[in-house]
């Protein structure tokens, strides 16, 4: 055991050292900035546009929706014609909504929620949703994109 012992000693005396190597962060280029956070004033007003099946080009509906201090009232010109109204939180530079639920004709008048997600831009909104069976939240019904713009 004591052999072990001395060895370890006289490797580190006969080591070379070395200079340690430059600081790589300090010569490093800046990271990129962090995107503006989003306030409540780029989501507020009312927004008009079209959603389409995700990973096509065919719009099933055309939307109008007015938002403001975290919730939403969406309507569109195909059935159901109803207003829905959905609650939104913003986070970074996007906003993630859900709805409450309400009855769906294409799924045969089954309650479903609508989940989005909007990242705001200007007066130019874009995003994805997915729509779930409402008592069954692990479900999804489809996915979506939409593109809008706000109306003055």
């Amino acid at each position: 055991m004591k052999r072990y012992l001395l060895v370890v000693p006289f490797l580190f005396a006969c080591a070379k050292t070395e200079e340690a190597p430059a600081d790589s962060a300090a010569t490093a280029a800046p990271a990129a900035a962090a995107p503006a956070a989003l306030a409540d004033a780029d989501m507020s007003g009312t927004w008009t546009g079209t959603a389409k099946m995700e990973g096509t080009d065919s719009t099933f509906a055309h939307f109008s929706i007015t938002c403001g201090g975290g919730t939403c009232r969406i309507t569109t010109t195909e059935s159901p014609k109803d207003t829905v109204p959905s609650t939104y939180v913003l986070a970074a530079d996007s906003s993630t909504g859900t709805s409450q639920p309400y009855a769906e004709p294409a799924a045969k008048g089954a309650k479903v929620v609508d989940h989005w997600v909007a990242k705001p831009s200007g007066n130019q909104v874009t995003g994805h949703g997915w729509v779930t069976i409402a008592d069954k939240p692990d479900s999804v019904l489809m996915r979506y994109t939409f593109t809008g713009t706000k109306t003055p």
